[in-house]
This record gives structure tokens, C-alpha cells and sequence, in this order.
């Protein structure tokens, strides 16, 4: 257990080699740091804060203050104290130390010049680049709060807050703040992590068409919760399984897997392709990877230092759906009483086997089962994750690229020609030829029934964007113009609800915000949206 490993490297140092406080209060500062590798961060700041008032030059309560500086969000006053601390020090190791103090110093440059923006009652604390981002901020509030209210039921804990998100410009300035690299984030589609008490994401501003970054805030809320719960004892596997089953419990009653038709084939192909490796299906899953189930210990130390978004996602298919099977047969107390039981040094394997009265390897064979029994999806194409594309720059983006028949890729370019200069209904030909040639492509799809809108024919862009919206739901222009669609049909609550599909993507469209201000029944939220229509360019042409 990690817990034991590190309270054992502490005792079993010398006693001469500490240059810590004497007697009680050098055992005291030993303890803080135990507490602070465990998450307990107010028990261990309230110990340190005493001891760096009798002992202000001691460099171990120095480094120790800088930790919990760096846990409480306060990176000037870290800085200060790493300075203060010097190189001196025996309580840690001098690498640990120097990874330490490298990360709080890249932390404090790239936040110095943010804003912080406090919730009404201070329990959430949103920090974000000057500019653009400004206009993520109510809407992170609404996904913190909400995440808050239904994580505290569902993993039985209440933070004490206040509950800290930062949000980053860049792909790579989040990679500055963490153990990440650009491209661990561009292999896997790993943009947002929980560590050190906070919460990081990338702005959607920063991909090409968006990503789910509300429900990201929630996924990386379920991380802190599950954190502070198991004293940071839970196994990768097991947080990111409880992260993914519990990701959409802030807007919806009851918490589930939430398997895309992408997901389900690709957990189809690892369970069926081990039998089968020659079959077409399972060349390609061979090619990503995906041909055979992935074992849990994979995910160490991270989903984001897999091999591709594919094996991205079937993790997540895969350790979602085994929490959804315990989740299912044991319920909230069930999974409580696991966490719990983690918190305490059991192995997060040891403590589900016995809250199931069973041995782990019966749940597992309980789980490969219940995958089998899921119905089939259609295997009548290979599964395709529409992969996050990193911008680098600010300029437009040819989106076409992403589209693999070449046909019909030639047909969109030139519609997208024509549509520049603003030829709508010739560009509704072209588009309309390469939509006959891939109905089921997104990108192809939403040009289709975005000039099919322009040109006054909104059923037959609801129509088009049927398959988009089953099976890329993360795909933000079939949201935005779906939502357009209903709403000139008269359709208001599909309307809104497909709009705020779009918003929770990419907030940055100005479409969607402009067109819920007229689809909500809600007069706030109208409000709202007439005001970020007007801030981000309302009155637009699609």
C-alpha cells in the first residue's frame, strides 16, 4: 500500500539524518506530511502553520509549508517558501524535492497572470487565462455545483472546500502544470486531470470542435471526491471506472456506463477477436490496438500513456462497465463501503470481493459475462472515434481532412468553396452528392443539413443528422444545427435540450447560445444566452 510504503520510508531514516524540529515537533512535521500524501489537507496545513511559527528557518517546515501552499491554490507564497527552504532538507528525498519545486514553480508561471472568480457562497473557485474563457465561467459553476450536490450522495463524503478549478488556454500549458506531454494528450485525448486537490481542463477553446468539458469538470469532480474519500488509496482503474460511471450523475437521476456505439463495438471486437483474429473487424482492432480486452493494470499510471484514443476508450468501456455491474448488484452503500474500506489500505480488489461476499476473480468472470450478454451493436462498419483535434493556432481549421472517402472529401471542398462565397444552394449540392456517398460520416452530415437549414428544408437536416446524433454524440455541430433545426420546425424542447448539447461541447459557437435564448422555457437561462449571443458575435450567418 502506498500509504505504508511512505510512513515506512520516514521511520526507517535515522534519526541524524533529519534536519526536522526535535522531538514531538519534529514527529508532528513526519505526520503533516503523511496527511498531505493522504489528502487529509486540512489536518496537515493546520499542523504546519503551527510549527512554521516556532520553527520559521527549519528548511523541511519550510518545503512541507510550500506543499500545503501548493495544495491550497496560494503558488506565490509556495514559491517563497522553496525559496526560504533552499536545497536543505532530509525529510524528503533531494529528486522528490526537485520534481516538487520544479512543478510549483512551472504552476506559479503559468497562472500568474489568471483571473479567479469566486462562487456566490465561495465553495467554488474557478481561475482561468484573461479573455475568452471569461465566458466559461457560469456555466463551470452550474457543473460544479450540481457535480458537488450528487457526488457528496454518491460517494458518501462532503469536501470542505473550497473546491478549486483551473482551466487552461492550451493543450500545452496544461501539459506545463502536470506529469502530461502535448502528446500523451494528443495520443489519447487526455486533457483534464485531478491532482494535487484541484481540478485542470483544457478550455474547449483549445480543439477544433469542442469536447464534453462539462461532464469532463464532473469526471475530474469524481476524482477528487474519490480521492479525498480513499486518503488518494484508490487504483487508477478503480477511479477511472467510478469517474466514468458517475461522469453524467450531475444531470442526470441515476448514475450509468453511458457506451457510445463506437464503445460497444470495441468491446464487442476485444472480447470476440482473441477467437477470431483473421476476421476484417479485427484487423483493425489489431491495428488500434483494441483486439482483446485490456487488463486493469494497463491504466498505470495513467489512461493518458495508453497507445491511441481507441484503447483510450475501450479502457473506459471496460472499467465503466465493471463498476455499472457492482454499482448494479450492491448499489451506493455497496460502493461506499469499497471506497471505505480502501481508505484503510485494502486493495481496492480485496475490498469490492468483500463487500460481495466473493473472491475478485468471480467478479471479474460476473462481469466478462454480463459483457458477452450485452446485445449486439451493428457490426456493419468498423467502430471509428472521432478523434479530439488539438488547434495550434488560431486560423480556420480544414476539417475536411478527417473525412476517409476521398470522393466524398473532393465533393465537401467544393462545397465548402461554394458556401464561402456564398453560393448556399450551390454549396447544397455538393454537399448533398458526398452525403449520398457517406450518409453516416459527421462531418459530411452536418455541412449536408446546415445548407439544407439555410435552404429552408429543416426536417431534412433532422433527418441527416440522425446517425451523428446516435453515434457522435460528441460531435458539436450535430448538436448546434439539430438544435437550429427543431427550432425552426417549432419544436422547443428538443430545440433546447439539443442546444444545450452544443453548449456543453463548445461554448465558443455562437449559434447555439443565440438560438436558446429563443428555444428556453426558462427565463434565465434565456437571459443568459441573449448575453453570451451578443458577447461572441449574435447575429451570425451559419
Amino acid at each position: 500500500m502506498r500509504r505504508a510504503v511512505w510512513i515506512g520510508l520516514l521511520l526507517a531514516m535515522p534519526s541524524s539524518a533529519f534536519a526536522l524540529p526535535r522531538g514531538a515537533d519534529g514527529v508532528a512535521l513526519r505526520d503533516a506530511a503523511s496527511a498531505m500524501h493522504e489528502l487529509r489537507i486540512e489536518e496537515a496545513g493546520a499542523a504546519i502553520d503551527r510549527l512554521a511559527l516556532e520553527h520559521a528557518d527549519d528548511p523541511d517546515v519550510r518545503f512541507e509549508r510550500a506543499m500545503v501552499r501548493f495544495y491550497r491554490g496560494d503558488y506565490a507564497g509556495a514559491v517563497s517558501d522553496l525559496d526560504a527552504a533552499g536545497d536543505q532538507g532530509s525529510l524528503r528525498t533531494p529528486e522528490d524535492r526537485a520534481t516538487l519545486a520544479d512543478l510549483i514553480r512551472a504552476t506559479r508561471e503559468a497562472t500568474r497572470s489568471f483571473v479567479t472568480v469566486r462562487s456566490s457562497d465561495g465553495r467554488y473557485l474557478v481561475q482561468h487565462a484573461p479573455g475568452p474563457d471569461a465566458l466559461l465561467v457560469p456555466y463551470a459553476f452550474e457543473a460544479l455545483e450540481r457535480a458537488d450536490r450528487a457526488l457528496s450522495a454518491e460517494i458518501g463524503v462532503r469536501l470542505p472546500g473550497p473546491i478549486r478549478l483551473e482551466i487552461y488556454p492550451s493543450a500545452a500549458s496544461l501539459a506545463q502544470v502536470s506529469s502530461l506531454t502535448v502528446q500523451d494528450i494528443e495520443t489519447t485525448g487526455t486533457i483534464a486531470l485531478c491532482k494535487w486537490d484541484r481540478l485542470m481542463v483544457t478550455s474547449p477553446r483549445a480543439l477544433v470542435r469542442g469536447y464534453p468539458w462539462m461532464d469532463t469538470i464532473a469526471h475530474e469532480s469524481v476524482h477528487l471526491f474519490l480521492a479525498r474519500a480513499s486518503r488518494d488509496e484508490a487504483p487508477v482503474w478503480f477511479q477511472e471506472g467510478v469517474a466514468k460511471f458517475l461522469e453524467r450523475r450531475w444531470r442526470e437521476e441515476q448514475p450509468a456506463a453511458h457506451l457510445d456505439p463506437t464503445s460497444e463495438l470495441l468491446l464487442r471486437y476485444a472480447l470476440t477477436c482473441p477467437a477470431r483474429p483473421q476476421a476484417p473487424e479485427c484487423q483493425v482492432a489489431v491495428a488500434t490496438g483494441t483486439a482483446s480486452l485490456l487488463p486493469f493494470e494497463r491504466l498505470h499510471p495513467s489512461i493518458a500513456r495508453l497507445d491511441s484514443q481507441e484503447q483510450a476508450a475501450l479502457a473506459f468501456a471496460q472499467v465503466a462497465t465493471f463498476i455499472e455491474q457492482f454499482y448494479g448488484a450492491h448499489g451506493r452503500a455497496g460502493l461506499q463501503r469499497a471506497i471505505r474500506q480502501t481508505a484503510t489500505g485494502t486493495d481496492a480488489r480485496e475490498a469490492l470481493a468483500a463487500v460481495a461476499g466473493t473472491t475478485f476473480a468471480e467478479l471479474e468472470r460476473g462481469w466478462r459475462a454480463a459483457l458477452a450478454a450485452r446485445p449486439s451493436p451493428d457490426a456493419g462498419a468498423p467502430p471509428r472515434v472521432l478523434h479530439m483535434r488539438l488547434r495550434h493556432d488560431d486560423g480556420p481549421v480544414d476539417e475536411s481532412a478527417e473525412i476517409d472517402n476521398e470522393r466524398a472529401r473532393r465533393f465537401v471542398r467544393l462545397g465548402d468553396l461554394l458556401w464561402d462565397r456564398d453560393r448556399a444552394a450551390a454549396a447544397s449540392v455538393e454537399y448533398g452528392r458526398a452525403h449520398d456517398i457517406v450518409p453516416d460520416d459527421p462531418i459530411v452530415a452536418a455541412r449536408f443539413a446546415r445548407a439544407a437549414l439555410v435552404g429552408g428544408r429543416p426536417a431534412e437536416a433532422i433527418r441527416a443528422l440522425a446517425p451523428s446524433r446516435e453515434h457522435f454524440e460528441e460531435h458539436e455541430p450535430t448538436w448546434a444545427v439539430s438544435g437550429a433545426a427543431w427550432l425552426a420546425l417549432g419544436d422547443l424542447p428538443a430545440a433546447a435540450e439539443a442546444l444545450r448539447s452544443a453548449i456543453r461541447l463548445n461554448p465558443f459557437d455562437p449559434d447555439p447560445h443565440c438560438d436558446l435564448a429563443e428555444a428556453s422555457a426558462d427565463a434565465d437561462e434565456r437571459r443568459r444566452e441573449r448575453e453570451v449571443c451578443e458577447q461572441v458575435g449574435g447575429g451570425r450567418r451559419r
